[in-house]
């Protein structure tokens, strides 16, 4: 057999999916079979295609809060929130209630206080720090 057809032929004894699943000895498998182990190398095209996937769930999540919050923020600040957002997620971002809630008044020194008064500012430090700057000052 080619290369090719016995690509075909493990392909559709895997089966393909989109989701990580469990495969049959409960191990976080994803696509036609690819095990996600700890260690595993990932090829960079593959990681370009997540981060592609996570940018732009981060962007809808981000137009999510506008909606809810009828925020109305300008490039940096809005940048600020969907780094957040690809970072932590829709409901972490979601928790920073008081930070949310400065933004929908454009209390900017309130909400860059309320990202550094949070475990996750401890977790990402520099990060937060450069990201609450950004939020106070409206600049890069």
């Amino acid at each position: 057999m080619k290369d090719e057809a016995i690509k075909r032929m493990i392909q559709e004894h895997e089966g393909y999916r989109d989701e990580v699943y469990l495969d049959s000895v409960g191990k976080p498998t994803c696509g036609w079979g690819h095990l996600l182990a700890k260690g595993s190398k990932v090829p960079e095209e593959a990681a370009r295609a997540f981060f592609q996937e996570d940018y732009r769930a981060a962007k809808a999540d981000y137009l999510s809060l506008v909606r809810h919050y009828n925020l109305d923020l300008e490039p940096v600040r809005r940048a600020v929130l969907i780094d957040m957002l690809f970072n932590m997620g829709f409901s972490r971002v979601r928790g920073f209630r008081r930070m949310l809630a400065a933004l929908a008044v454009d209390d900017y020194e309130l909400a860059a206080d309320e990202m550094l008064d949070s475990k996750w500012a401890i977790q990402v430090g520099k990060r937060a720090i450069e990201l609450s700057r950004m939020m106070r000052e409206g600049e890069v």
